[in-house]
């Protein structure tokens, strides 16, 4: 690619700022700006990347490209001036395609949820394999501080978010599709337009690796259950750990040691093992690169102490929250169970909203935080406030603000209660000043 100035507007985002990164490293210049005063804006200038507090038209003179996300909305002043000074203006999405055509081969993993754990397993187990992979995911590997690893240019991983129909600019060697639930019907407006849209996205991949349902036309490789290509037998909790037997074409085929909670991590890993198969990494790699996957952070992250205990974890969607909330009572058999959640926008909750009302059934005392907007504007009908005065099968409260929200949490924990905190918006803040008071 030929060196240019960048301009990000919301750079501070987790894949903005991997790809900002990822465009400084090859040697462009690149800046950026952002609403959010958080750790990021640090990491990013620590990494010779400027970035302004706030929007101003003034900031993109000199520029070559804007690249924006779909949390921008189109009458921001940046992005307006750049269409008026005729600069190339780049989504996300067709940055992301850009960067991927740089790599010979192009795995991306698709799904309504869990596609950054996957991504971040497999690029454990071709890391083992010394292949030096390189990896995009919309997060922080544990050891990482931003969500793109360069190494070599042969394999690129990396998420594919269906958001706006972003995953459709990319042309992928290999996708797998984890599963396909109702989400971000504020653009799909139904669940038939987002089945036709991971279709499409199937029909863009030379090979698909897909959970074993009647939704996808196109699909070389199944997963799931015994009558898929690969599943997964005796399956046993040990220290933590999920064990389990991994037949694939109905015969044994590796015994897994999986180092992550919750069974739907099972199913992430035998994607994983389907795509290894594909690309003949060796039975040990596989196994080692499972065993030693360190995690990424935001996904079931573990933030306690031996006194406390206390998992951050980034569900924002029904069946992603019901899911987490039955790992972690898996974990804490013993206690009492306080979830802290923040809604993440108003037309998930709105769309969402009768799946919301029951998806805390399994939780002792719950904790509402005010929504995170992003790119929408207030709507009472469908706030946290609004599923706070609804919820009936749960003790539930409100909170407006993190320090109140703190000092709950605080409270609870004296009480021996095990505390989840889950969302996809800023409550990270919450649970990592949480756990700074708590080390001290």
């Amino acid at each position: 690619m030929k060196k240019l100035k960048y301009h990000f507007i919301g750079i501070c985002g987790a894949s903005m700022s991997a790809l900002a990164v990822y465009l400084k490293n090859k040697g462009n210049y690149v800046q950026g700006s952002d609403l959010s005063n958080c750790d990021m804006k640090q990491k990013l200038k620590k990494n010779g990347i400027p970035v302004f507090n706030g929007h101003n038209k003034k900031n993109i003179r000199d520029i070559n490209v804007v690249v924006y996300n779909f949390a921008i909305r189109s009458n921001n002043e940046e992005l307006v001036e750049a269409k008026k000074r005729k600069i190339k203006i780049l989504s996300r999405a067709q940055l992301l395609s850009i960067i991927a055509k740089d790599f010979k081969y192009v795995i991306s993993v698709a799904g309504s949820h869990g596609k950054t754990t996957t991504t971040a397993m497999l690029f454990s187990c071709l890391n083992c394999a010394k292949k030096e992979p390189s990896l995009h995911i919309g997060a922080q590997l544990k050891n990482q501080d931003f969500g793109f690893v360069l190494q070599k240019y042969k394999y690129f991983i990396t998420e594919a978010c269906e958001y706006k129909d972003s995953f459709l600019q990319l042309k992928s060697n290999i996708s797998i599709i984890l599963n396909v639930e109702p989400e971000h019907l504020d653009y799909f407006k139904n669940y038939q337009n987002e089945v036709k849209s991971f279709n499409k996205f199937a029909q863009n991949s030379k090979k698909v690796i897909c959970i074993n349902n009647n939704l996808i036309n196109k699909k070389n490789y199944t997963f799931g259950d015994e009558n898929s290509d690969i599943y997964a037998k005796n399956i046993k909790i040990i220290n933590h750990r999920y064990h389990f037997d991994c037949f694939y074409k109905n015969n044994f085929f590796i015994h897994i040691e999986l180092d992550a909670v919750g069974l739907y991590n099972v199913m992430n890993a035998l994607s994983v093992i389907m795509t290894c198969i594909i690309l003949n990494i060796p039975k040990k790699y596989i196994a080692m690169g499972l065993k030693n996957f360190i995690g990424v952070k935001r996904r079931f992250e573990l933030l306690g102490n031996d006194k406390y205990f206390i998992v951050h974890d980034y569900a924002h969607h029904p069946t992603e929250i019901k899911k987490t909330i039955a790992t972690f009572k898996e974990n804490v058999i013993d206690k009492k169970i306080l979830v802290v959640f923040q809604p993440h926008t108003f037309t998930r909750t709105k769309n969402l909203y009768n799946d919301f009302l029951s998806c805390f059934n399994d939780c002792d005392k719950l904790i509402l935080f005010k929504t995170y907007p992003a790119r929408e504007k207030y709507d009472k009908n469908y706030s946290a406030y609004s599923l706070y005065k609804n919820i009936k099968n749960v003790d539930c409260s409100y909170c407006a603000s993190f320090s109140v929200a703190i000092k709950n949490i605080e409270k609870f924990l004296q009480k021996k209660y095990a505390v989840l905190i889950l969302g996809a918006g800023d409550i990270d803040e919450v649970a990592y000043k949480l756990c700074d008071i708590l080390h001290k």
